[in-house]
C-alpha cells in the first residue's frame, strides 16, 4: 500500500508553482462595486491658512537633505491647504509618497504615489512614480489599487525600457490570471532579452506550459529562466523547485533531491518549511530514512510550530513501519489524533470553519491568501508607528490624516479575508480529513504487521548502512538529542534508527 506518494502537496504541486502568481489576490471589483477611491489630502482646511509656495520650496529642501519626517510634514501642508490646481500639486504629492516610503510608512506612500501616476496630468513625473511603485510592490501591498486599478486598468503612453517593460510585464500578468493565455505570452514573448523581467516572463510562461500537459516545453522554459544572465535569486529558486518538482514526479528522486538542495529561502520561514518537508518525501522514496527521520525532526523546532503539516506525522509512522518500529509507528498515530483532534472535532461539529485556529492559521499562510494576510499585518505595523514621530506631523494633522487612512484600508481588507477565508479554511479541512483517512488505513495495518512474521527468505541481515555504533575517534561528534533546536544546524540533523527488519520474527 503506498500512502500519499504524491501528498496532498504533491498532487497540488502546480498549485505551489502557481502560487507566486496569483499574488493578486484581491478580485477585480465587479460592476456596481467599486471600491472607494484612495484617500488624498483633505480639502483646503477652513482653519489653516493656504500654504504658501515657500512650504512646498522649504519641503524640497529637507527631502534633499534626507530630513523625510520635515519634507512629508511640509508636503502634506501644501497639499492640504490648497486645491489640486496649485502650482507643484503633483510634485508635492510625489515627494509626500517617496518621503512616506522612506520613513516605511509603505502604503500611505502608495496611495499618493498612486495619485500622481493614475492622474498624469504631470507626465514628466510619471516614470518615476511608476519607478517607486516597483519597488513597493515587492513587498506586501494593495494588489487591487496598485495591480488592477493602476497598472491593469490604465494606459500610460510612452514610458522609457525599464519602466515599460516593468508596466507590460505586469499587464501580461493580468491577461495570464484572467485567462487570455495568447495575448499575456504575446506581451511576454515582446519582453527584450535585455529586461530584467525577461527571466520571470520565462518561468511564468514555463508554468503555463506545465498546466497545459507540455511536460517538454515547460522543462526548457525552467531551463532557460534559470539560466537566464539576468535571473534574479528569487526567479532561479523558483525554476529550479520547478525543475525538481518534476523530476520527482518522474521518480527520479535522487535527481531531484540535488535540486532541492540547491534552493535557497529566507530561513525560519513557512517557505523553508515547504521545502524541507518536500526533501523529506523525496528522501523517503530514496529509502534514506536517518536524513528522512532528520528533516522531520528539525520542523519540530518552534520556528515551524505553527505550520500546517499534518503528514508529517504520516511520513514519520511510514518510516518506523519501514523500519519495524510498529509501536512508535502506532505512536505517531496518537500524536496526530492528539495534535488535530480538536480540529477535527469542529469539523464534524460543522462550526465555522473560521473560528478554528488552526484552519484558519493554515488558510492565512498559503496561496492568495497569504499575501492579503501579510499587507493586513504591515498595515497594523504601519498604523502603530504613526504616533513614533509627532512634532510637526501633528501640527499639520498629517498624523490624524494616517490614522483614517490605514483604519479604512484595514476595514476594507478585514472584508475581504473574511468573505475570502470561507472557501479557504474548507480546503484546508478537506485535507485534514483526507490525513484522518490515511493515519486511520496506516494504523490497520501497522497492527497487521505486528503479529505478521517475515518469511524467512525475506529477511536480511544487517548491512554497514544500518551500523550505529559511535566510534571512539573520528572527525566527527556525536550529541544525544535533548529537544533543544538550534537553526543553523536545522538542515543539517540525521537522525540514527536502527532497521529492525533483520531476522525473522521481527520483534520489538
Amino acid at each position: 500500500m503506498t500512502y500519499l506518494k504524491r501528498a496532498t502537496r504533491h498532487r497540488a504541486w502546480l498549485t505551489l508553482l502557481l502560487a507566486p502568481l496569483l499574488v493578486a489576490a484581491e478580485p477585480a471589483p465587479e460592476a456596481g462595486d467599486e471600491s472607494p477611491p484612495p484617500p488624498t489630502a483633505e480639502a483646503p482646511s477652513a482653519r489653516r491658512r493656504a500654504a504658501p509656495p515657500e512650504v512646498f520650496e522649504d519641503g524640497l529642501g529637507h527631502y534633499y537633505a534626507d530630513d523625510f519626517e520635515s519634507a512629508a510634514a511640509e508636503m502634506f501642508d501644501y497639499l492640504s491647504t490648497n486645491e489640486d490646481t496649485v502650482e507643484n500639486y503633483e510634485w508635492a504629492e510625489y515627494f509626500l509618497g517617496v518621503s512616506l516610503k522612506e520613513l516605511g510608512f509603505t502604503h500611505a506612500a502608495a496611495e499618493y504615489l498612486y495619485n500622481v501616476a493614475k492622474n498624469r496630468t504631470r507626465p514628466e513625473i510619471l516614470p518615476e512614480a511608476l519607478e517607486q511603485i516597483e519597488v513597493l510592490m515587492q513587498g506586501p501591498h494593495d494588489e487591487e489599487l496598485l495591480f488592477r486599478r493602476l497598472l491593469v486598468d490604465s494606459e500610460f503612453g510612452y514610458l522609457p525600457g525599464r519602466v515599460a517593460d516593468f508596466v507590460n510585464y505586469k499587464k501580461a500578468m493580468a491577461d495570464l490570471l484572467d485567462g487570455r493565455i495568447e495575448w499575456a505570452e504575446r506581451l511576454f514573448d515582446e519582453l527584450p532579452d535585455d529586461s530584467p523581467f525577461k527571466p520571470e516572463a520565462i518561468y511564468t510562461v514555463g508554468v503555463q506550459r506545465l498546466k497545459g500537459n507540455r511536460m517538454t516545453d515547460a522543462v526548457k522554459k525552467f531551463r532557460t529562466a534559470l539560466n537566464h544572465p539576468l535571473a534574479n535569486r528569487d526567479t532561479r529558486n523558483k525554476s529550479r523547485l520547478a525543475l525538481a518538482r518534476i523530476l520527482y514526479e518522474k521518480e527520479r528522486y535522487a535527481s531531484a533531491r540535488k535540486l532541492y538542495d540547491q534552493v535557497e529561502v529566507p530561513e525560519l520561514t513557512t517557505a523553508e518549511a515547504s521545502l524541507y518537508l518536500e526533501k523529506a518525501w523525496t528522501s523517503y522514496f530514496l529509502k534514506d530514512y536517518r536524513r528522512t527521520m532528520g528533516i522531520l525532526y528539525a520542523l519540530e523546532a518552534p520556528s515551524y510550530r505553527t505550520y500546517f503539516a499534518p503528514e508529517r506525522f504520516l511520513l514519520r509512522a511510514l518510516v518506523y513501519r519501514s523500519l519495524c518500529h510498529y509501536i512508535p509507528a502506532k505512536r505517531e498515530i496518537r500524536r496526530f489524533n492528539f495534535r488535530y483532534d480538536r480540529t477535527l472535532a469542529n469539523i464534524r461539529a460543522r462550526i465555522d470553519l473560521r473560528d478554528d485556529e488552526v484552519l484558519r492559521t493554515a488558510a492565512l499562510s498559503r496561496g492568495a491568501l497569504q499575501g492579503v494576510a501579510d499587507f493586513r499585518r504591515l498595515l497594523s505595523d504601519e498604523a502603530d508607528r504613526i504616533d513614533t514621530i509627532g512634532g510637526s506631523w501633528v501640527e499639520v494633522g498629517l498624523d490624524e490624516h494616517l490614522r483614517r487612512l490605514y483604519a479604512l484600508k484595514a476595514e476594507q481588507v478585514d472584508l475581504h479575508l473574511a468573505s475570502e477565508l470561507t472557501k479557504a479554511t474548507r480546503a484546508v479541512a478537506e485535507e485534514l480529513v483526507d490525513f484522518e483517512e490515511q493515519m486511520y488505513l496506516l494504523d490497520y495495518e501497522v497492527g497487521l504487521e505486528i503479529y505478521k512474521r517475515l518469511r524467512k527468505e525475506n529477511a536480511r541481515r544487517p548491512s554497514k548502512a544500518d551500523n550505529l555504533d559511535i566510534p571512539y575517534g573520528g572527525d566527527q561528534v556525536y550529541y544525544a538529542f535533548d529537544d533543544e533546536f538550534w537553526n543553523d544546524e536545522l538542515a543539517h540533523y540525521d537522525f540514527f534508527v536502527e532497521n529492525r527488519c533483520f531476522d525473522e520474527g521481527g520483534d520489538e
